[in-house]
């Protein structure tokens, strides 16, 4: 529908304007911060995502199923209720063993800066929370506008760090200052509504959407855990520049995609569970859905072509490799691009169980490749190339699994 495509642009229009941003960045990034440093910032980014699956339960994403707001926002309260405990837990993790943390990243001198982990955790989780209940409310201009200041913040505070010199904090702590502008603009900003009385408690609701915490968190679990397992081979097996051309390669090339595809997922998300909800056809959906990624793919797909002249000719020709990284990639990525959307779709329709089947196959697709070729002590972009041969062979059935629960609804 007309409201449906107004509603995607709303939120593509953000995300790539804060993708133009970061791009727009990277160029002054690359020349003052060493691979390594984008190396053990992509580890930091993959522990503090980790850590915040885990602190809120996955309660966030039912806060786009109740009927009223009003026991929509007791979710709300639930989510970040959990997210408390669970950052300081993080932060007593830190003061344990925040120096063996940095060591093993590679820089003892880094142990001061692992105090941002438990920072990086809360701020994380009260943006993705605030983010399904304006998903809810409709606020797609806001989420729009919340992107591009987080984008901006990130970095206009990185390229500044990395000026005055702190190269090996500055991705990172960037990164946190980012996140609490957004975090910010989401507290400031939120939709009005909740305060009408509630019926439920928040242990009726833990109670009601309890598949959250007991299929969907094991899935979402493997998957941030298989990110910081990638990594971690890829530094172990090929040392810190491949791990921070790697990473380099996923901030270009992938994130602008994987932004794309949660701004098109939002929009699926809450129409598709009004359509459950009613009966609607959730088939055309997903197929227009589908159709409109298409057509973003396309273009990447003819560019990534040639990505290694373009890393060298942006980035500095010390960023070749992450261009030959970005190009063997290219066909997970799309497909990545084309499924992530509708991932959502066995929440609504109560097929966790199945999601969680294909996710650990999904794992095992992305980690085991990079197990062979360590052992086989092959070159890297033979090991990346089985690695995204398979990890798209799985995206791919996943893809058709999805298209066949919509036109089913079950």
């Amino acid at each position: 529908s007309q409201g449906a495509l107004r509603q995607v642009l709303t939120l593509l229009g953000g995300a790539g304007l804060a993708q133009a941003i970061a791009l727009a960045a990277s160029p002054l990034l690359t020349r003052l911060y060493a691979p390594e440093h984008f190396g053990v910032f992509a580890l930091f980014a993959s522990l503090v995502t980790l850590i915040a699956t885990v602190a809120t339960g996955r309660y966030e994403l039912a806060v786009i199923l109740p009927a009223s707001d009003a026991e929509a926002w007791q979710v709300v309260k639930l989510a970040l209720g959990i997210a408390v405990p669970v950052t300081a837990l993080t932060l007593l993790a830190v003061a344990l063993g925040g120096g063996a943390l940095a060591e093993r990243a590679g820089d003892a001198g880094l142990a001061v800066w692992a105090w941002l982990l438990p920072v990086a955790v809360l701020l994380t989780a009260l943006i993705n929370t605030l983010t399904v209940w304006a998903n809810r409310r409709q606020a797609y201009g806001a989420l729009a506008v919340n992107r591009v200041a987080q984008s901006g913040v990130t970095a206009a505070a990185s390229v500044g760090l990395g000026a005055a010199g702190w190269a090996s904090p500055g991705l990172m702590l960037g990164s946190v200052v980012g996140q609490a502008g957004a975090a910010w603009l989401l507290v400031s900003r939120r939709p009005r509504g909740q305060g009408e009385a509630s019926g439920a408690t928040l242990g009726e609701l833990a109670r009601r959407y309890r598949d959250f915490p007991r299929i969907n968190l094991p899935h979402a679990l493997l998957d941030a855990a298989q990110a910081s397992v990638v990594l971690a081979l890829l530094g172990a097996a090929y040392g810190g520049a491949v791990l921070g051309w790697y990473a380099f390669a996923l901030r270009i090339a992938r994130t602008p995609l994987a932004m794309i595809g949660s701004s098109v997922g939002q929009v699926f998300q809450q129409r598709a569970a009004r359509l459950a909800d009613s009966g609607g056809d959730l088939a055309e959906l997903s197929r227009r859905t589908t159709q409109r990624l298409l057509l973003i793919a396309a273009p990447f797909g003819v560019a990534v072509v040639w990505a290694p002249d373009l890393f060298g000719w942006v980035f500095g020709d010390n960023w070749r490799d992450a261009g030959l990284y970005a190009r063997v990639l290219a066909p997970w990525m799309i497909l990545n691009l084309l499924t992530s959307p509708m991932s959502q779709l066995p929440l609504i329709v109560g097929r966790q169980g199945g999601a969680f089947a294909f996710g650990v196959v999904y794992q095992l697709a992305m980690v085991l490749p990079l197990v062979i070729g360590w052992a086989l002590a092959w070159p890297v972009l033979h090991t990346l190339t089985l690695q995204s041969a398979a990890a798209s062979a799985v995206l791919l059935v996943y893809g058709v699994w999805l298209q066949r629960l919509a036109r089913s609804g079950r």
